[in-house]
């Protein structure tokens, strides 16, 4: 009888979990792909502006001249120092009256809610001719899971609570692959790079995947190997240019995919937090992929 009891123990346990897992979508709203840019149109003080989705920025960023056109109020106690691949600025933040994401309300995942926006230069100021007005970092994003079907050019946000794993209401097969989260809610998932594990931040705001200082010691990447592939400057938060470089490897494996000679940019440069590789748009672009910040999670899509 005991294993009997066991088994019914472990079913009932089963279904109390499952029970208390609530995926309740927030909203809907449409992306664009521009240039290699995830974009997102959000309503600051009710006014329609251009993002730039960032899941790799731990705060939501302005330009200092859409904050001054939109009449934005600038906060007299509070100045942020933001640090980027080129650089550290540091200004007043803004205080806008409402941010939304079509109908749901942005506040930012702290223990007021509030909707303070760090103010500094954007590392563009337009997209193909589209004025830029900042981007949408994890600050605001955080508070919810979001499901991105980039090749549907749509994002759906939901509010999960109590969740584990093989939650989502998709009805296509998907894999799990679990993230750390060493800084706030920035999401850090292992990837292999020529065999080699690499830490690598989801970053939704970099249009190019690239590796970094921690990335080129492991991959061993020498100064004499990296200067045959060739070169250009990137941009970033700050006013400095990067050098970087473009370097051809054998293979890039996430979860369950692998891509065959990948070229990546490859760039001496240390972020916030400490990875070896940033895991951008170009990845991103071509998937259908959900990040639970929830759950600590990226979900892919399988083909």
């Amino acid at each position: 009888m005991r294993p009997i009891l066991l088994l019914l123990l472990g079913v009932l346990l089963a279904a109390t979990a499952q029970a208390t897992c609530r995926v309740e979508p927030r909203g809907a709203v449409p992306l664009d792909i521009v240039d290699g840019h995830i974009l997102v149109t959000v309503a600051v003080n009710d006014v329609a502006a251009t993002f730039i989705l960032d899941t790799g920025a731990d705060r939501t960023l302005m330009g200092e001249d859409v904050v001054r056109r939109l009449g934005i109020e600038r906060d007299g106690w509070v100045a942020s120092a933001i640090r980027g691949i080129s650089g550290i600025e540091q200004r007043p933040n803004a205080l806008p009256r409402s941010l939304r994401l079509g109908a749901t309300p942005l506040r930012r995942r702290t223990l007021t809610g509030d909707t303070s926006v760090t103010v500094g230069p954007l590392p563009l100021n337009d997209v193909a001719g589209r004025p830029i007005a900042g981007l949408l970092g994890r600050d605001f994003l955080s508070p919810f899971d979001f499901d991105l079907d980039l090749p549907g050019r749509r994002m759906t946000l939901y509010d999960v609570r109590g969740c584990d794993a093989w939650f989502l209401p998709w009805t296509t097969p998907y894999a799990a692959i679990p993230a750390a989260t060493p800084m706030g809610a920035a999401l850090v998932v292992q990837v292999l790079v020529d065999g080699r594990p690499l830490r690598a931040l989801i970053d939704s705001g970099a249009s190019a995947s690239l590796v970094t200082s921690p990335g080129i010691y492991r991959l061993g990447l020498t100064e004499e190997l990296l200067a045959r592939d060739p070169g250009g400057n990137g941009s970033g938060i700050g006013p400095a240019p990067v050098p970087m470089r473009r370097h051809r490897f054998a293979e890039l494996r996430v979860g369950p995919e692998t891509t065959r000679d990948p070229t990546l940019w490859v760039a001496p440069v240390h972020v916030v937090p400490v990875v070896d590789m940033l895991l951008g748009a170009d990845w991103l672009g071509a998937r259908h992929v959900w990040l639970s910040f929830a759950t600590r999670q990226m979900f892919v899509a399988t083909r």
